[in-house]
């Protein structure tokens, strides 16, 4: 009987024990009800060798190793993975996730029924069934801890954009909002299903993940020179009432720093009473962002050197797709 599913999962071998790495993955995909010799697992160790541990583990689920011989990236993990797979659907998660134990029969099942999916994005919640991320007003989030793609539509969009991915600093984002717009551009008829479900660990839960989180949007400005219009369409666009608020944290962080540059040169041109005006509206504008972190203390520090990491991440980010919009223009055309 021929493999349906290939699930591809890049990782950085994450060996430890407590539940949310790549053993408790395994173990998860060891346990699924879906028929074993129906799907092959295919573990792409990005830049690092497996430990002992980590072999003796994947090959006791019968996991494939793709080893890549530098740090380059999910997105660029998940395309050798997919070149080492034989799937006609291609399964993406993650090595920090556990899989319900009908995880894959229900993608099956979904596969199954009309109108017939070209990708499928199933459920992501955290531990005691609360949602990772909050539900866009319309469109997929392609989160790949649990996505669904059959393998000619995924070749047919090129697959993972590798440019999301910046080496120096090891900061990648937006690689899987960009796959899914290409989708949606070529006309694929992507789904979300509710059955299938992934459990994912609690995010930020160090006192220094905000400004971990911050540095990421260094990719933004690519997305949104590749996808102008989707960007602005779905991309952190959250309705409040009546009102549709385009990144509401983005737009807090940028106004935070702007309201302190400009006290500062208040301050400097004997200003004091403006240049107190533009530090509590600073104040005002910091609110939403310590908000994201549920005003905890433990991340009070780290929230206060968000918006200029943000902001900074940003321009970063703009001067790496002009230098890219350089490049590809100075590339002859055959």
């Amino acid at each position: 009987m021929s493999v349906l599913f290939s699930v591809v999962v890049p990782t950085l071998g994450r060996p430890g024990t407590r539940s949310g790495t790549l053993p408790g993955l395994l173990r998860a995909l060891q346990a699924q009800s879906f028929p074993r010799e129906r799907f092959e697992i295919v573990l792409v160790f990005d830049g690092l060798s497996p430990t002992p541990e980590t072999s003796a583990l994947a090959e006791q689920a019968g996991a494939r190793i793709v080893p890549l011989a530098r740090r380059s990236g999910p997105g660029a993990a998940r395309n050798a993975g997919v070149s080492a797979a034989t799937g006609e659907w291609l399964a993406f998660t993650e090595d920090d996730v556990t899989p319900s134990p009908d995880w894959l029969e229900q993608a099956a099942a979904r596969i199954m029924r009309e109108p017939a999916p070209d990708a499928i994005e199933g459920v992501t919640q955290r531990p005691g069934d609360r949602a990772l991320r909050i539900r866009p007003e319309a469109g997929l989030q392609y989160l790949p801890t649990t996505l669904f793609v059959r393998r000619a539509w995924f070749e047919r969009v090129g697959g993972y954009e590798e440019a999301f991915y910046e080496p120096s600093r090891g900061v990648y984002f937006r690689e899987d909002a960009d796959f899914g717009f290409k989708l949606e551009e070529a006309n694929a008829l992507t789904v979300r299903e509710e059955s299938i479900v992934v459990t994912h660990p609690d995010e930020h839960p160090g006192p220094w993940d905000p400004v971990r989180w911050a540095v990421r949007y260094e990719m933004d400005p690519l997305l949104a020179r590749l996808h102008p219009r989707l960007f602005r369409k779905r991309i952190e666009v959250h309705r409040v009432g009546p009102f549709r608020v385009r990144r509401p944290i983005v737009r807090a962080c940028v106004g935070v720093v702007l309201c302190v540059v400009l006290s500062a040169a208040l301050a400097v041109a004997a200003r004091p009473d403006l240049a107190r005006l533009a530090v509590a509206a600073a104040l005002v504008l910091f609110l939403p962002v310590w908000a994201k972190w549920r005003f905890s203390p433990l991340h009070f520090p780290a929230a206060l050197v968000v918006p200029f990491a943000l902001t900074l991440a940003l321009l970063r980010g703009r001067g790496r797709t002009a230098a890219r919009r350089r490049a590809e223009a100075d590339t002859p055309v055959p």
